[in-house]
């Protein structure tokens, strides 16, 4: 018992030695930055930058689920600071309770725990903006509703895979997914259902796997600065006989090639 409890408080020393403070504007309508990587031990600082606002944790727009709430943030009430729970959810989404402010004109947030890419995928219309990426086991993808009522229903060719299925609309503003590391070397397809018939579809291309070491330009095994360089020296440039930067193998070398490198930037390969 004794043994348990001296290393239970040397992980929460080490998790206060490491923590950090991360500031968030809020102004009208918005959180900036919208969406941060934390970890438990963190301090979140909501600071006032116009209107009246506050911060309350929840899914979706209304929907409190207890874990904070800042009360008001007004010119009057200048910040709110909550710390991190060693005990949090991997993502904790918070929005905006007053006015219709979530609801209306987007805002709301996440904190989330991790330290991969964040890729943002918003509606536009009938259609995924991007409909193609190209991510790492480890990033999050953020779908964003851009207008209409939609859903992100993994699958192909309209037919649910029975994975994620979740709605897509004012009330439920954006539908976070974590990519697992059992993806690795996958692709995710998913559409929406009530617009898959107009070609309302989109796919995740998930690096990794044994065969596969993405982000390695001089093939010597490790992500490093070489690797880096190399795809600077490519990048914009002809691909059409092939180049070791296009990682998403769409004939050219491009910033989604850049992100999916810096994103296993320091791995080495399987």
């Amino acid at each position: 018992m004794l043994k348990t409890s001296i290393t239970t408080v040397a992980l929460g020393l080490a998790a206060l030695a490491s923590a950090e403070q991360f500031d968030i504007e809020v102004g009208n309508t918005y959180y900036d930055p919208q969406f941060v990587f934390v970890q438990p031990g963190d301090t979140i600082r909501w600071f006032w930058a116009g209107g009246t606002h506050d911060a309350v944790s929840g899914d979706s727009c209304g929907s409190q689920d207890g874990l904070f709430d800042s009360g008001t943030i007004s010119s009057q009430f200048q910040e709110y600071e909550w710390t991190v729970p060693a005990d949090a959810p991997s993502v904790i989404e918070y929005f905006c309770s007053r006015g219709g402010h979530c609801t209306s004109g987007n805002q709301f947030g996440a904190l989330l725990q991790g330290n991969g890419v964040i890729h943002e995928v918003t509606t536009n219309g009938f259609a995924f903006d991007p409909p193609q990426i190209t991510v790492a086991p480890g990033d999050t993808i953020i779908w964003i509703h851009g207008g209409g009522s939609h859903s992100v229903t993994f699958g192909s060719d309209c037919v649910s895979d029975g994975g994620l299925n979740e709605t897509l609309n004012n009330v439920n503003p954006s539908i976070i997914w974590q990519v697992p590391e059992s993806a690795a070397g996958t692709t995710q397809n998913y559409f929406c259902a009530p617009h898959c018939g107009f070609g309302m579809e989109g796919s995740i291309e998930i690096i990794g796997g044994d065969d596969d070491c993405y982000g390695d330009t001089d093939g010597n095994g490790t992500i490093n600065v070489d690797d880096l360089l190399g795809l600077l020296g490519q990048y914009g440039g002809d691909c059409s006989a092939g180049c070791s930067g296009d990682f998403d193998d769409d004939n050219d070398v491009d910033v989604d090639d850049l992100l999916g490198l810096l994103g296993v930037f320091g791995t080495n390969c399987p």
